[in-house]
């Protein structure tokens, strides 16, 4: 089982999760006021309402896009939840030596709408003008799904390159078959798991885009299929030069492979007893299924995956029944735990006052809309201090020091620049030239 037919066996290889900085722009200290605010004010909204809110009911809209909080981590982001991605942003006065903006693209994303969209989804339209364009990368996960049952994998089948990994082999199984092998720590490491195991524990909604992007290349949903994922974070890959998302993706076949010389899986019966337990065990042979994975992998097909940002906007998921099925089994269960039996009438009310307060929680969402006054640049810089269009002023000219007229982003500080010498100009701190 483990020699034979790694000839054509289905599988399909890509990037599982991309994580990344975005250098800030001059108009980032707004944004952050911004977010902030937002924050505040969906607070004292609930609390108004005599609201026991939690985190995730707050939302917030950047560039007209919504994502959901879901509180201060201990990195000092605020983190915020979209069905594609996830989203940091902290204080730009603390921690200056840290970027403030971080990204972390996820399965659902990548696999629904294509890496490549995904990335220009995020990066154009909703961070648009409050980053410099500079991404500079802190995970990459590269992963082949493949066709193949791992569950005959030992621990000295697996030989590593680096020392400190024999330390660092670590299984998961049940009491029939193996679930996840990981091999080594932060900031390499591998994992070889059964996709089927986890996707048991995964939402309805991912399951049915793995299940259709496994289909679709080619794989049988009823054979076993595993997924061998390299997880390399920014230490790892500055070794090799690489610090943005561009130069990861462009290098992430040669990362691959290189990869899995790093890491091998050996075939235990081309050599004794005696030399698997020595360090003679290098000379074993590699097994056919590894030189294949090795081989084969390629993100050509997997970059092509192409969605046109005009109909990602119309692209949503939405909370099911079924979803909302197995947290009321939860608070079901944990009522009856502590002896407390509820009955039919319990949930009628429940649902009654639920409805009720989220129809008033619209209407006064609907009229503090239609009152709501979408401000242009002009109108905007008029609310900064004499201090901040300084600050602003410099930050611009440093954004705009040494850009090609050319390049998309000079017509659009080229405009917010002569907005800000105006408005400076009609302050009198500077003077008229006219």
């Amino acid at each position: 089982m483990q020699n034979s037919h790694v000839k054509n066996i289905p599988f399909v290889s890509g990037i599982d999760a991309l994580y990344y900085f975005a250098q800030s722009g001059a108009f980032y200290d707004r944004l952050y006021e911004d977010i902030v605010n937002q924050i505040e004010d969906k607070k004292a909204y609930f609390k108004s309402l005599n609201y026991q809110y939690a985190d995730n009911d707050i939302t917030v809209t950047i560039n007209g896009i919504d994502v959901v909080y879901s509180g201060m981590g201990r990195d000092g982001f605020h983190w915020f939840n979209h069905d594609f991605f996830r989203s940091g942003f902290k204080d730009p006065e603390k921690a200056t030596n840290i970027h403030n903006i971080r990204i972390q693209l996820n399965a659902i994303g990548i696999y629904t709408l294509g890496l490549k969209s995904l990335i220009e989804y995020v990066n154009t339209k909703f961070l648009g003008e409050y980053t410099m364009k500079v991404f500079p990368i802190t995970r990459i996960d590269l992963n082949m799904f493949i066709q193949h049952d791992f569950s005959y994998l030992r621990k000295e089948m697996i030989l590593s390159k680096k020392q400190n990994h024999s330390a660092n082999i670590g299984e998961r199984s049940n009491a029939y078959e193996l679930e996840t092998y990981y091999v080594g720590k932060k900031p390499f490491l591998l994992r070889i798991y059964n996709k089927h195991k986890e996707l048991q524990n995964a939402s309805a909604i991912k399951r049915e885009i793995m299940y259709n992007h496994f289909g679709i290349n080619g794989m049988d949903l009823e054979q076993p299929i595993f997924n061998v994922e390299f997880e390399m974070h920014r230490e790892y890959l500055k070794q090799y030069g690489i610090d943005t998302i561009d130069d990861a993706l462009k290098r992430s076949e040669t990362l691959f492979k290189h990869a899995c010389d790093q890491i091998r899986l050996i075939d235990t019966q081309s050599i004794s007893e005696k030399q698997l337990n020595s360090p003679n065990r290098k000379r074993a042979d590699t097994l056919p299924i590894w030189d294949y994975i090795k081989e084969n992998y390629s993100i050509t097909e997997f970059m092509q995956i192409n969605t046109p940002l005009e109909k990602i906007e119309r692209i949503s998921f939405r909370y099911s029944l079924q979803d909302a099925e197995k947290s009321i089994k939860k608070v079901i269960t944990r009522l009856l735990v502590h002896k407390n039996d509820p009955t039919l009438l319990f949930f009628l009310d429940v649902l009654q006052r639920a409805k009720a307060e989220f129809e008033l929680r619209q209407n006064i969402k609907n009229l503090h809309e239609d009152h709501t006054i979408e401000l242009t640049f002009e109108d905007e810089l008029k609310t900064y201090s004499d201090e901040g269009l300084w600050n602003l002023d410099e930050k611009l000219s440093m954004e705009m020091d040494g850009l090609e007229m050319d390049s998309p982003l000079y017509d659009d500080l080229s405009y917010r620049y002569i907005a800000l010498t105006n408005e400076m100009q009609r302050r009198k701190l500077i003077p008229d030239v006219f």
